[in-house]
């Protein structure tokens, strides 16, 4: 296939990054997408705006405005600028973090290298990826059209996402059975999962089949094992932190839960405690980083159990009130201010 290249004539143009492209885009609301856009352009103009100007450009409500500024506060790609008094005066595009990715998982024709001599090659097994989808010539598209289970998939998919199916769509399923070798008991199941998590793009689908295949998942009782601790896991996750909306996470967010269990080691016990100590502590604006700055600390003082934070609540506790009976600086009569500045310092610095 030629290839093509993309330009524009346009002089006036707002840059997006790439990695909003590649990574916060694919599991967003169509109208947050829009949202952030039009934040983008805003930033480039420097041109200052209203809600209610934001609410009519885009066609929508105000509230509709908040809800898509959360979500992106959420996902850690805005944040709020206050003034003294409290007020709301400015939104700030913050800089977007890819998921993390190891080295040993890069391929060496990533960096245009060869081989190393089979002398020096390492042991380590090379992590199974995906084969790139083909799209399939005319007259093997004719002869899956007449396949019976592509034909059933063909029903029970557009059941699921519930809307026909486009060619694209259906090149998506192709790919799966045949390419990924999925059986039709492991693509029944597949939609009947992406429907259950509310994503039916073929998008998303495929993503999950990719991934499902490299994790070396090759039958139903396996895929729903595998489910099961993401659904059930991510989300006590996000309904931790009050996230209700929606069962997985955006990348971001994934970035750190990943971290948190492969990284850290820690349990899922102890990952859910920190998110409730964190929702004790910022009712209403708790955010992944700042759970994350929780499990960080844990993980430096080598916490791996509940007894182990209950020492390190101790010391805490002691530490606090050495340094309050020294500083000289909390005392009956303080500025209330004042001492609601230094308790905060003894508390996230310390």
């Amino acid at each position: 296939m030629t290839m093509i290249n993309v330009s524009s004539q346009e002089v006036d143009y707002t840059g997006i990054s790439n990695t909003f492209i590649e990574y916060y885009m694919t599991d967003a609301n169509g109208d947050f997408v829009k949202l952030y856009l039009y934040l983008a352009m805003l930033s480039a103009m420097k041109k200052p705006i209203t809600v209610s100007d934001i609410a009519d450009h885009l066609n929508c409500t105000e509230n509709d405005v908040c809800r898509g500024v959360k979500y992106w506060i959420k996902a850690d790609a805005l944040s709020l600028s206050y003034n003294d008094e409290g007020e709301v005066t400015g939104i700030v595009l913050l800089n977007l973090k890819k998921p993390h990715q190891d080295v040993k998982d890069l391929k060496i024709v990533d960096f245009n290298l060869t081989l190393a001599p089979a002398d020096k090659a390492s042991d380590e097994e090379e992590p199974v990826k995906a084969p790139r989808k083909k799209q399939p010539a005319p007259k093997q598209l004719a002869g899956y059209m007449r396949d019976p289970e592509i034909e059933n998939l063909i029903q029970e998919a557009t059941a699921y996402c519930q809307h026909q199916l486009t060619q694209k769509d259906i090149n998506s399923l192709i790919y799966i059975k045949d390419q990924l070798g999925f059986s039709f008991d492991l693509c029944e199941y597949l939609l009947e999962y992406c429907a259950e998590v509310k994503k039916t793009s073929f998008n998303y689908i495929e993503k999950v089949a990719r991934n499902w295949y490299e994790e070396g998942i090759d039958n139903r009782a396996d895929a729903e094992e595998y489910s099961e601790r993401y659904i059930t896991f991510y989300s006590k996750i996000l309904k931790s932190m009050g996230i209700t909306s929606r069962f997985s996470p955006v990348p971001a967010e994934k970035s750190y839960i990943d971290k948190w269990t492969n990284e850290y080691g820690f349990s899922d016990a102890i990952i859910l405690e920190a998110c409730n100590r964190a929702i004790a502590k910022k009712p209403n604006d708790v955010t992944f980083p700042y759970v994350n700055g929780i499990l960080e600390n844990w993980y430096k003082n080598n916490i791996h159990s509940f007894s182990d934070i209950s020492k390190l609540d101790e010391n805490h506790s002691k530490n606090r009130k050495n340094a309050t009976d020294n500083s000289g600086i909390i005392s009956s009569g303080s500025n209330d201010k004042l001492k609601m500045l230094a308790d905060y310092y003894l508390d996230e610095v310390k």
